[in-house]
């Protein structure tokens, strides 16, 4: 505030006059920015490095600059720009549309899906995979898997019975431990969070 006095006494007994709620975002009684993010913060924190250590004036005069600089350079963008969204936006806009050719709606939808659907009021049945509907589900497992009955039942024929199996010669060792899990192929490995997901579900 000394600096600023030496600058102009009138700024100074103005910024008393008006309230600290007025200029200062620490005791203001609303959200002045609108948002609450700190994303310019850390973009000036970034650029303002060394000039950090200068006195309070001329710190914000060198923001006040660099600021203007910006501003300006956004401005120039935002003139060439001639699509409805910002150049920005639109390209990711653009990429989001590129990858939703390769999407196919037979599974199960995603959040974003669902959220657009609730907006239309439409149902999501028709949007899921048939095979993971209850009809499906019933059909998959009513062939029943009968219970071996207990061994004094079985029917063996004879031959079998009398037929001495002996255990298979082994081979050298390879050296290492020995392999334990079957070897899985990349798309497996991928989808196998998936899987569980699906296997919890039902």
């Amino acid at each position: 505030m000394s600096k600023i006095e030496e600058i102009n006494l009138r700024v100074k007994a103005y910024l008393y006059d008006i309230g600290y709620h007025r200029w200062s975002r620490v005791h203001a009684t609303v959200n002045r920015t609108w948002t609450m993010t700190s994303h310019i913060t850390k973009s000036l924190n970034a650029v303002t490095k060394y000039a950090r250590e200068l006195p309070i004036v001329e710190l914000l005069e060198y923001m006040r600059t660099l600021l203007e600089l910006w501003m300006r350079e956004k401005l120039l963008k935002a003139k060439g720009t001639f699509t409805y969204l910002g150049y920005k936006l639109n390209k990711e806009l653009d990429d989001h549309r590129t990858l939703s050719h390769k999407l196919k709606l037979d599974e199960l939808p995603c959040p974003h899906a669902l959220a657009a659907l609730r907006q239309r009021d439409e149902s999501f049945e028709e949007y899921c995979s048939p095979y993971y509907t209850r009809a499906n589900l019933l059909r998959t497992y009513e062939i029943p898997v009968n219970l071996l009955p207990d061994e004094s039942k079985w029917n063996v024929p004879q031959h079998i019975t009398e037929e001495i199996v002996n255990p298979p010669k082994r081979g050298k060792r390879q050296p290492g431990r020995p392999q334990k899990e079957r070897y899985k192929i990349y798309d497996e490995i991928n989808s196998k969070k998936y899987k569980l997901v699906l296997d919890n579900r039902f």
